[in-house]
């Protein structure tokens, strides 16, 4: 099985952090259907226009993040990533907490 995976996935640059990034996801997604299936979550109101559950805003978080480096990919460059981590988790704390 393992050798089916590998030979599937060759044509792919993997590293370290890529990998990282990639099972710290389906961590994170298993993690949210785990709390979801133990306390269902309630739609409520923030400051987006429609009703919204943990998981949309979650999903919201990640999509935002992604923006917010290849914002920051294209206008600065590679250098200084950790500000845009920054600004990528605050946002997905402020739009988890209030969104």
């Amino acid at each position: 099985m393992w050798n089916w995976i590998l030979d599937q996935t060759a044509w792919m640059y993997w590293t370290v952090p890529s990998g990282i990034a990639i099972g710290t996801l389906f961590l994170a997604i298993g993690g949210m259907a785990a709390w979801d299936a133990v306390s269902p979550s309630i739609p409520r109101r923030g400051f987006y226009p429609m009703k919204t559950r943990r998981g949309d805003r979650f999903f919201i978080g990640i999509m935002s993040a992604i923006l917010i480096f290849l914002i920051w990919l294209g206008v600065v460059g590679d250098t200084m990533l950790l500000v845009p981590t920054a600004i990528a988790l605050g946002w997905g704390l402020v739009q988890g907490r209030w969104g």
